[in-house]
């Protein structure tokens, strides 16, 4: 029995040692472009990067807007003016509520959020316009703070 136990033992530690050398020696190969398609599963069932913008042409880039390009309007529900109350794209300051309504622009895959945590009473937040390109956020959505940060989301563009 004891010979047994041994020979099992033996098994499992050569087991643990050499699959511990192979995930150092696939995880080596990982970082090589080719062998990564071949060893990530998320790999092939990722799409094509697309770098922005997308037209290739450089006389038709010329001639269109760029569509990665838009605007939003967000305008506040009951008051006036909350100047501590700070519109944030990608985690940083473009404006403060100092009108009732602020306009502003953005670029796909931007991130929005409004920074209503000085106030201690909850604030109404409605986008009331965004430009013809735009598919996330949508014109008419509406959003509370409760000295808390909004979160909006990615600017999605068509």
């Amino acid at each position: 029995m004891r010979r047994w136990a041994e020979k099992i033992e033996k098994f499992l530690i050569r087991f643990v040692v050499l699959t511990m050398v192979a995930i150092v020696v696939v995880q080596g190969l990982m970082t090589h472009e080719p062998y990564r398609l071949y060893l990530s599963l998320g790999e092939r069932l990722e799409g094509e990067r697309l770098e922005q913008p997308v037209i290739k042409n450089a006389e038709i880039k010329k001639a269109v807007i760029d569509s990665s390009q838009a605007f939003i309007i967000i305008r506040m529900e009951q008051f006036s003016s909350l100047p501590e109350a700070v519109l944030l794209v990608n985690d940083k300051e473009v404006a403060c509520f100092e009108q009732k309504e602020i306009k502003f622009s953005v670029t796909a895959g931007d991130t929005v959020e409004i920074d209503s945590t000085y106030y201690n009473f909850p604030i109404n937040y409605h986008i009331t316009a965004v430009s013809e390109n735009m598919n996330f956020p949508e014109a008419g959505k509406k959003y509370t703070g409760n000295s808390s940060i909004v979160m909006i989301g990615k600017v999605i563009v068509k």
